[in-house]
């Protein structure tokens, strides 16, 4: 006798971790696929098509519909961009203070990147204020930036080279000071020292 039929076959599409609202914390999840198959003997063969996904929390088994996972994306992002505004703002000031001098040239550079790279404008009076933190904390460029480098793309820390050689071009005066703390930026964002000093010889080219 043949014995046929349907059935449902979940697999796994991603995994990550999400905030369950069943248990009100960061939990792990796996986001399931329910695909319908032909089954001959029970055993699946022949896909019949997509019968629906949903979230299952790794702790409390819950299922959610996926929509449970765009609150967690749009909070984890929020977080991200709050901590590079954080790294834009720290680390360009302290190409700034490198040299031990703060030039006027600088200080504009400075608020026009942080400004346009910000979401949170900043005056020349808060800079001023910002930059007396800076000087009095005395934490190095790593407290913000290890945190957001490795995770941007090639072009993101580009961007941020070619930001800090804004600054310390800005005065007219490229310090040697100024130089290590750039190469160390590329350290900190897991580039090579290759590619650092060419964005660099560009950098410089353009400029003559």
């Amino acid at each position: 006798m043949i014995i046929f039929g349907t059935r449902g076959v979940r697999s796994t599409k991603a995994t990550g971790n999400f905030d369950c609202p069943q248990c009100e914390a960061d939990r792990g999840y796996r986001h399931r696929k329910v695909t319908q198959f032909f089954t001959l003997y029970f055993i699946p063969l022949i896909p019949l098509g997509n019968k629906g996904e949903y979230v299952e929390c790794n702790h409390c088994k819950g299922t959610f519909i996926t929509r449970v996972l765009d609150s967690s994306k749009s909070t984890d992002k929020e977080a991200f961009m709050a901590m590079y505004e954080q790294a834009i703002r720290h680390v360009m000031v302290k190409i700034m203070l490198a040299d031990g001098v703060i030039d006027n040239n600088e200080k504009v550079a400075v608020l026009a990147i942080i400004n346009k790279y910000g979401h949170n404008d900043m005056s020349s009076f808060q800079l001023d204020d910002y930059i007396k933190e800076v000087q009095a904390d005395r934490s190095d460029i790593s407290t913000y930036l290890k945190h957001v480098g490795p995770a941007l793309n090639e072009h993101g820390k580009e961007l941020l080279i070619k930001c800090a050689l804004d600054v310390a071009y800005s005065d007219g005066h490229f310090d040697e000071s100024e130089r290590k703390m750039i190469l160390d930026m590329g350290t900190i964002m897991e580039m090579s020292s290759a590619h650092i000093k060419g964005i660099m010889a560009e950098f410089v080219e353009q400029l003559n």
